[in-house]
């Protein structure tokens, strides 16, 4: 009897002890495939499902930008490559964060009410967005079959450009593994600094993370799993803007300000950025006092810890770049950035840097 009774705990322990452990939610990413695999209870039926998502990050993104000067406005040029091994179509490409909100010049104002004045506020309304529409169309531009826009986060003070797949049957699929797609280009009259292009690859299921349940653990799940659904690859961007009236010591200014987040992102080691910052400290009072000699040297100087780095890189390749030197992803987790130490100083904020020493010391030439 006591055996009987021994056994039946043993089955019952086991049994409870099995159900435990399938009756939990987890989220469990297969390197080897490139699947999340999820299980859980549905909401609604309890019953247990198990389900796939495919990360957007099977790309290998490499990213050639280069910079061309037509009066006040500057083009920014991006040809982005897919390299061989890449196992999706890039189709989405956003380069994000530009620290501003620009000005839609003379936009329409919104002077009526909705509530009692609807019909003017609706014309008003629609002039308005006819207005942004318009502005936005002059300032990023996608090749054919690829639609672009600008994102502004008005809270943040921050606009992204947006590429992404045309809606047509006939529009494109994506940069293919081992081609290339020229034509996204932003016209700004901002000077270069770095920025990160958010890139994701085209699965078959883009919202294959609707319809988890609302709980904490699938929210924080969800947070983790799209926080690295995604690679960031560096590239010169608009983001230095001029001030107008032009001042050199507040351009200057803003310019180290900018270099001050380089450690951050692995664009410059911290004492690369110690030196750097030595010279601005001399260049900022000597360009407000228009001190030439002085202002002329610091910037020599700063130009030093580029070419030092790189020795061929000359004022022409600050603007454009030949396709060997394509910046390629970032480092994603926290294992792989310290297994990728930042370099003294990469070329891309080497190009930045010079081209913005080269307009400074135009401008000061010019006594414009």
């Amino acid at each position: 009897m006591n055996i009987i009774k021994y056994t039946l705990l043993t089955l019952l322990t086991l049994s409870l002890g099995t159900g435990q452990a399938n009756a939990q939610d987890s989220a469990v990413y297969d390197a080897s495939l490139n699947l999340w695999k999820l299980y859980f209870q549905d909401p609604e039926s309890s019953q247990w499902i198990k389900r796939t998502y495919e990360a957007r990050t099977a790309i290998r993104p490499a990213i050639q930008s280069s910079i061309t000067k037509n009066g006040k406005q500057l083009t920014y040029k991006y040809i982005i490559r897919n390299q061989r091994g890449a196992k999706q179509n890039i189709s989405i490409i956003n380069i994000w964060g530009i620290p501003m909100v620009y000005d839609v010049p003379n936009l329409p104002l919104i002077t009526s009410s909705a509530q009692t004045e609807n019909d003017k506020w609706t014309q008003q309304y629609w002039d308005q967005l006819t207005a942004k529409r318009s502005f936005e169309q002059t300032v990023v531009k996608a090749p054919k079959g690829w639609s672009a826009g600008l994102r502004v986060d008005e809270e943040a003070g921050q606009t992204s450009f947006v590429w992404t797949l045309g809606l047509k049957d006939t529009d494109s699929y994506g940069i293919e593994p081992g081609h290339s797609q020229s034509g996204f280009t932003v016209s700004r009259v901002e000077l270069p600094g770095i920025a990160r292009t958010y890139l994701q690859g085209r699965i078959a299921e883009p919202w294959g993370l609707d319809g988890l349940p609302d709980t904490p653990f699938w929210k924080a799940k969800v947070d983790e799993i799209e926080e690295l659904d995604y690679l960031l690859v560096p590239v010169l961007a608009p983001i230095i803007p001029i001030p107008d009236p032009y001042n050199a010591g507040e351009l200057a200014r803003r310019l180290k300000a900018h270099v001050q987040t380089w450690p951050k992102y692995g664009h410059a080691s911290t004492d690369t950025l110690a030196r750097l910052n030595r010279q601005f400290d001399v260049l900022i009072p000597a360009l407000e006092m228009n001190n030439k000699p002085t202002a002329r040297a610091a910037m020599a100087a700063l130009r030093k810890e580029c070419t030092d780095l790189h020795r061929d890189l000359m004022d022409a390749k600050a603007g454009e770049d030949d396709d060997t030197q394509a910046s390629v992803a970032l480092p994603r987790t926290p294992a792989q950035r310290s297994a990728t130490p930042a370099p003294a100083l990469d070329r891309l904020a080497a190009r930045a840097l010079i081209f913005d020493l080269s307009y400074l010391m135009d401008r000061m030439d010019s006594g414009r």
